[in-house]
């Protein structure tokens, strides 16, 4: 389908978004929340919905939020949604992204640098729009500090201010980043302003899926507080 216009883009936007809210879906998700102790609001309307809007790379004015979580999950504020975001392109044809997210709070009272970590040979879009929102921001290569891991550094790109690389190492250091490469492929990972997101753009969603998301979440998030300064 190739809309020529912002109507037709919303239109077909509201048609994916119906698709992909099916009764599957909404169940696993719902009985994971109640599993591990999040709320579920189900669908959001960031434009006129009383919520904390997930932000992150995947932001944007036209994204639409299913299956919407909140919660507090081993003494981090957590959330998560299932986001879609159509957008057209210059030729007229969609560009269709589907984003499972997870936004964890960071308990450190120091400002965290903004990085990703994004997934190699997986088709997240993130690095695409780390370019088009925060131009600065470049691949870093954290081997020059101390060697890494092979299996992170074939299977992770890492990006941040260049100033900042520096402070991104001693954030995520060979030890980390070796669990990292072990146990997060094909997730790719955001920090800015000391929220943490957990991205996966697999299609099928499945209760290990969503278990592997939050427990690695929280141990990164756990992580990031031990290596730097002061914590709650």
């Amino acid at each position: 389908m190739k809309p020529k216009s912002l109507k037709h883009v919303n239109k077909y936007l509201a048609t994916t978004h119906k698709r992909i809210k099916n009764i599957p879906r909404k169940k696993i998700i719902m009985r994971f929340a109640g599993r591990v102790g999040l709320i579920y609001f189900g669908v959001v309307n960031q434009h006129s919905d009383e919520h904390t809007i997930i932000r992150g790379l995947t932001v944007s004015p036209t994204h639409r939020d299913n299956h919407f979580c909140v919660g507090t999950v081993n003494g981090y504020d957590v959330s998560m949604v299932d986001r879609v975001d159509i957008k057209l392109a210059p030729d007229g044809s969609t560009i269709s992204d589907n984003w499972l997210v997870f936004a964890i709070e960071l308990r450190s009272k120091t400002s965290v640098p903004h990085f990703l970590i994004d997934a190699k040979n997986s088709d997240t879009h993130l690095q695409h729009l780390l370019s088009s929102t925060y131009p600065n921001m470049k691949e870093v290569d954290l081997e020059a500090f101390e060697p890494y891991d092979a299996e992170f550094v074939s299977r992770f790109s890492v990006f941040t201010l260049p100033a900042m690389t520096q402070e991104i190492h001693d954030i995520i250091m060979a030890k980390t980043a070796k669990v990292l490469g072990a146990h997060f492929w094909p997730l790719s990972i955001e920090q800015n302003k000391n929220i943490l997101y957990i991205y996966s753009t697999q299609e099928k969603i499945t209760p290990s899926l969503l278990s592997s998301m939050l427990e690695n979440g929280l141990w990164l998030a756990a992580q990031i507080d031990l290596s730097t300064d002061t914590v709650d």
